[in-house]
């Protein structure tokens, strides 16, 4: 018996005591979990922004961190563009670009390297932005790569040295091609939308968002019984340039023309220009009577007449002006979208009549240049 008892206890003695495994598969859960809720985040959200957003705060629940950041690269390579900061004070700095090799985020988009710092007060630049005090922490960065370029950078910081393990930055070293491909369908969503509601020469909206537009303001008008009008702005003797000078010396009128109308908007309106198609544009004025719309083209006239096209500099024996309709939904009539747009078409054909380079306001006893040949036909 006590043989026994002795072998017991030496077998006892041989055997290791049980690992803990739970800090292991909890740690290995996280990260599924992580891995996961990115996929779907990006699966379901298409604003870069707002992607970015929601991907940071599921890292946080798997990654202790203070403050972040995320950056995009410029288009032109020539720097990186904020999208996203995890602290308030920086929020209003977003889309302030910096420049590459320009503080931890530069560094990290000029070398193509991920950064570590336990301790950031060694570090000599700022960490997330430039306007950031230097403190110390600790930091890292992460450059977010496809196959053939960076596309963004993502840094994490916390105010304690040494609080980030080689676990969390392996984690989501892993997790930034993900991201990566994220930002990247994000970003060509938005490209493909624009796309879709711009035009590509002048850089405007288009008819389609025009039509939305003024959706949009008859459907304000029964909220705010307030008036708006719409302008129809056309070039005057467009074909000429054509004829005389080519479709490129064209197209750059037109491409000017768009850049210029865009800077006579009012400052905190609701005013959208829009290429109608053509040589023609137009202009919404939200909240705007007949009054201070005719007011408005005719600030638009003006400075078409006094712009320095570049078509003018090399042809300075030409003239380059524009003739305006415009029209105003006022509280309580039937007019429709189609009614309204042809009463400023009606207006600008009216300034034409009357020798160009002139704005007309619509009223009733205007007509299409075409309806009295068609009075004249019913009567022979």
């Amino acid at each position: 018996m006590s043989r026994q008892l002795s072998v017991r206890s030496e077998t006892n003695a041989a055997t290791p005591p049980m690992r803990d495994y739970k800090p292991f598969f909890y740690s290995k859960f996280t990260e599924t979990h992580l891995f996961c809720e990115v996929g779907r985040i990006i699966a379901s959200e298409l604003v870069p922004s707002e992607l970015v957003q929601k991907i940071v705060v599921s890292i946080s629940k798997a990654v202790g961190f203070e403050e972040a950041s995320v950056y995009v690269v410029k288009k032109d390579l020539s720097g990186l563009v904020p999208i996203y900061f995890h602290t308030p004070p920086l929020q209003c700095k977003i889309n302030e670009p910096i420049y590459l090799d320009n503080g931890a985020p530069g560094e990290i988009a000029a070398t193509g390297e991920p950064l570590f710092l336990d301790d950031s007060s060694h570090y000599e630049t700022f960490l997330h932005h430039p306007d950031e005090a230097q403190k110390p922490g600790s930091y890292f960065g992460i450059p977010l790569m496809n196959e053939n370029r960076i596309v963004g950078i993502m840094g994490f910081s916390h105010s304690k040295p040494s609080s980030f393990s080689v676990e969390d930055f392996d984690l989501l070293r892993t997790l930034s091609h993900t991201i990566s491909a994220g930002i990247e369908k994000a970003e060509l969503f938005k490209r493909t939308l624009d796309i879709a509601r711009c035009d590509e020469l002048t850089g405007m909206l288009n008819y389609r968002v025009l039509l939305e537009k003024l959706e949009e303001e008859f459907g304000r008008q029964v909220r705010t019984a307030r008036d708006f009008s719409f302008i129809m702005i056309d070039i005057d003797d467009f074909k000429r340039v054509n004829d005389r000078y080519g479709h490129l010396e064209g197209s750059r009128v037109i491409a000017q023309m768009g850049a210029l109308l865009r800077e006579q908007f009012r400052t905190g309106s609701t005013d959208s220009c829009f290429r109608y198609g053509g040589e023609e544009f137009s202009i919404v004025l939200g909240e705007t009577g007949m009054d201070m719309a005719m007011k408005l083209a005719e600030r638009v006239r003006k400075a078409v007449e006094d712009y320095p096209f570049t078509f003018k500099s090399l042809h300075p024996f030409e003239v380059l002006t524009v003739s305006l309709g415009v029209a105003t939904k006022q509280k309580g009539d039937s007019k429709t979208i189609p009614g309204l747009i042809q009463e400023s078409d009606v207006a600008l054909y009216r300034s034409k009549a009357l020798g160009k380079n002139r704005v007309t306001g619509y009223s009733a006893d205007l007509t299409m240049p075409g309806a009295k040949l068609d009075a004249e036909h019913r009567k022979q």
